[in-house]
This record gives C-alpha cells, sequence and structure tokens, in this order.
C-alpha cells in the first residue's frame, strides 16, 4: 500500500526516536564501529544517501559486473577471488559464518577483479532493482554461509537487519540507459503435490535396508572445555566404509541424556565448512542447556572428501540413489552407536536438519523410527525435485515422516522460498506439525534457533532433567 511521507518517515527512526539506522542511538555510530558497514537501513534511506551523495545504489547487473566480472560454471563456486573448491578456507577472504561485521577494508584476499572488498558476505547490499516481489539485495552477510552468495533476497522495502548494508555506484559521464535499473516482473508458480500411497512407500524402503552387523565403534578423540565434552568415533558403515560421528555432552546435567541429532546445512554436504565447526557454531546453546549433541561424517564433508564433492550425480540415476542410501545407513547406523550407550535417553532423540540436511532429512526421518521429533529449517522441496528418481526423493518421502514435525522458514528465505518451495512441504506433512515463520532469509539468529527449538523439544519431549 502507498504510505503519506509522514508515516513513512515515522518509521525511520534510530533507538532513540531519532533519524538514523535502527541499530542507532541518538544518531551516533555504535562505539568501535565506525569502519564497519552501516547496517539496519531500509531501501529507501539507502538509495536516499546514495542521492545525496550524487551516486546510486548499483542495478543487480552492475553489481554482478563488480563482484564476478561475469565467471561462473563449472562445480566450483565463482566467488570475487575466483573459484571456491571443498576445503578451501575463507581466512582473509570474506566474512561468512562468523558473529557480526568486520571492518569495510577487511578481507583483501577476497577482492573482486575490480578491487572491491567484501562483495561476498560481511553483509548482503541493496541493489537498484524492484521486483514484483520485492526490493533485490546480493551477497550475503554474515552469519550465513557461503552458499548465499550471488543469490538475490527479496525484501520489503522497509525492511532493514543488522546483517543488511549496502555500496554506491558512479557512473561514467557518458553512460547510456539505465544500466538494467528497471523493474523485474517474476513468475512464481506454486506446485501442489499429492501424498504419496503406503504401497509405494514400501517399495521406495528397500534401498534403505540395512544389517545390524557389528559396529567396531571406537572413541578416537576426546576434546573438553568448560562446558562440553566431545568425543570423536569410528563404526562400520555403508559400502564397508568406517564413518566418522561427534557426539558432544554436557558437563553438569544429569544421564540419560536428550539428544539432537544433526544432518548439516549446505556448507557442510558440499566440503565447505567441517561438521564439528558446524555443531558448535549452531548447538552450541542446545549442549550448554543439557541436550547432548550428535552427527555424522557423511561421503563428500571434510574428512571424507571424495572426487564428488561439492557435487552429486545426476539425480535421475542408480549412482545418485546408492549415494543417498549410504548416506542414510551411515545415519542409522550413527543411530545403533547411540543405542549402545547408558548416557544417552533412545526414547528422546530429535532430528534436526538445516536447509541440505532437511532434503536429506525428508528421506532418512521418514524411514528412521527413533526419532521423537523431528525439526527442519530453510526446508522446501525445489520444483526440479520432480526428475529425481522416485526412491531417493523426498516429495516421496514427506508424507510418511512420523510423530510431531517444526518447520523454521525465513519470510524472505533467498534459497528456499517460502511460497514456492517451504509451505508446499508443509501442506505435503502430515499432522502433528507447526510452522513457525520469522522476519529474515534463508539462516536465522542463533538466538531465534534456539529459543524456539528448544522451547518446542521441551512440549514434546519433555524438559531437560537438571
Amino acid at each position: 500500500r502507498r504510505l503519506s511521507w509522514e508515516e513513512a518517515v515515522s518509521r525511520l527512526k534510530d533507538r532513540t526516536g531519532l533519524a538514523g539506522p535502527r541499530g542507532w542511538s541518538e544518531q551516533k555510530v555504535p562505539d568501535g564501529r565506525a569502519d564497519h558497514p552501516v547496517t539496519d537501513i531500509t531501501w529507501h534511506e539507502a538509495a536516499a544517501y546514495a542521492a545525496f551523495r550524487g551516486r546510486s545504489l548499483p542495478t543487480v547487473f552492475q553489481w554482478e559486473k563488480a563482484a564476478r566480472d561475469g565467471a561462473a560454471g563449472g562445480a566450483a563456486t565463482y566467488m570475487p577471488w575466483g573459484a571456491f573448491h571443498p576445503g578451501d578456507t575463507l581466512v582473509k577472504r570474506a566474512n561468512f559464518e562468523n558473529d557480526g561485521t568486520v571492518p569495510v577494508a577487511s578481507n583483501a584476499f577476497g577482492m573482486s577483479p575490480f578491487g572491491a572488498y567484501n562483495m561476498a558476505g560481511n553483509v548482503a547490499e541493496w541493489t537498484a532493482n524492484d521486483t514484483s516481489e520485492g526490493r533485490v539485495a546480493a551477497g550475503g552477510a554474515w552469519g550465513d554461509p557461503t552458499y548465499v552468495f550471488a543469490q538475490y533476497p527479496l525484501l520489503p522495502g522497509f525492511y532493514s537487519s543488522n546483517k543488511l548494508g549496502f555500496r554506491c555506484v558512479q557512473n561514467a559521464p557518458n553512460t547510456a540507459g539505465d544500466q538494467g535499473a528497471a523493474r523485474i516482473e517474476i513468475s512464481q508458480e506454486i506446485p501442489s503435490y499429492t501424498a504419496s500411497s503406503a504401497a509405494a512407500f514400501a517399495g521406495w524402503q528397500e534401498p534403505y535396508r540395512y544389517d545390524r552387523t557389528p559396529l567396531d565403534a571406537r572413541v578416537e578423540e576426546i576434546v573438553e572445555t568448560s562446558e562440553w565434552r566431545r568425543e570423536k568415533i569410528s563404526f562400520n558403515g555403508a559400502a564397508g566404509q568406517r564413518p566418522v560421528a561427534y557426539l558432544y555432552f554436557p558437563i553438569h546435567f544429569p544421564r540419560p541424556l536428550q539428544v539432537v541429532h544433526l544432518v548439516p546445512a549446505g556448507d557442510v554436504a558440499t566440503g565447505l565448512r567441517s561438521l564439528p565447526a558446524s555443531m558448535e557454531d549452531r548447538l552450541e546453546p542446545f549442549i550448554k542447556s543439557g541436550r547432548a549433541a550428535f552427527g555424522v561424517v557423511l561421503k563428500g564433508y571434510i574428512g571424507r572428501l571424495d572426487a564428488l564433492a561439492g557435487t552429486d550425480p545426476d539425480p535421475t540415476t542408480i549412482e545418485y540413489l546408492e549415494r543417498i542410501a549410504n548416506h542414510v545407513t551411515d545415519l542409522r547406523r550413527g543411530l545403533d552407536y547411540l543405542g549402545t550407550r547408558d548416557d544417552i535417553d533412545m526414547t528422546r532423540v530429535a532430528f534436526f536438519g538445516p536447509s541440505a540436511g532437511a532434503r536429506l532429512g525428508l528421506i532418512h526421518a521418514a524411514v528412521e523410527s527413533r526419532y521423537r521429533a523431528v525439526v527442519l529449517q530453510g526446508a522446501g522441496l525445489p520444483k526440479d525435485l520432480e526428475r529425481t528418481v522416485a526412491a531417493a526423493n523426498p516429495i516421496n518421502f514427506a508424507p510418511h515422516i512420523r510423530g510431531p514435525k517444526l518447520m523454521i522458514q525465513g519470510l524472505y528465505d533467498e534459497d528456499t522460498p517460502l511460497r514456492t518451495e517451504a509451505e508446499p512441504l508443509y501442506a505435503l506433512l502430515r499432522e502433528p506439525k507447526k510452522l513457525v515463520t520469522y522476519e529474515g532469509g534463508h539462516v536465522p539468529s542463533v538466538e531465534l534457533l534456539f529459543t524456539t527449538i528448544s522451547g518446542w523439544l521441551d512440549e514434546v519431549m519433555g524438559p531437560v532433567r537438571r
């Protein structure tokens, strides 16, 4: 709806009610942040500031040119500094998966071909373009996984966040045309799926059956902090291999413990971040509050990188089905191991799958009956899943997940859009189920994630014993 000038400007206030970014107070830059990007401002403020400086916000096309100069293609992710392969480091290149902004001139080794700093990470950036679904931003931000780089969230013009800022562009004097600033019309097809039958599901489960042969489990390493203990465990898994798992225990809570079983997001699945780094980032509050955390290193993760790292076989092939079946078998063998421990309460095990972990989890949680609760975050059903081989297609498995299910979804998710991918999945899930949305993109804050999931687990599995 159209706002009056007075109503619109009344929203553009800092914490003391003065005109300014939402995170400022008394119109002052926060202490120690003078050389950090300005965040917490709307598109309207960013565009007005750029005009005040005799410049403009970059169009999507200008932004992409400055960021990567058109580099794309192949198995690697192309970042401003070049190809980014599984196992590569972000140190001195980009600020992702961190807990806040860094100065604008940080990460010199991550500069774009034109010398622009931090076009990947630090803060996402408003662009000039409007669309039928919202204003366009780009680049990803601190706290995000690397794969959101060059995904383009569509946001309301009045949206603001401490992960969202801007940069300006100055066109050459002889520039012609609008540089691609025209409004972009986006056609969004909202799919509707029909739940598969119990008979068909029974047939699709066949590749996931496995023999419960001896695990020959060994604790390979122990790490302790003042808050938790981590065990690195190996055991006999799928295809004659020995996967590694990580089990985190809180220090000061009575046993047996409830446990959160994490199947991580795409940054881990594509070999760009280690499993323990992801667990300690996302699950440390759960551990400190009294729940154990468990994760299995699957083929393709750091520690088990292979020729397919960062990619998967063609999803229409038997090779793809075999890879998914081996992943699920390793996860189920991990649960078998948990069942051998008297310090774990196997009647109170929760599955947690963020993003890519949710996609694999829709299959795994459907064939596995030992979960008391299932949590999916940033989850959805992309249109291209319809071509996936039936016995490894999450669409066919999602309706058969038993027990309570919680979905957590950003209203402006740039990776898995709410309307076209998340809501169709939610409609396909059977009851009991709950959908929680938040104002934000693909990755929620740790605070929101913890409070939402922990409160729901208290209801479904019972509170932690103290």
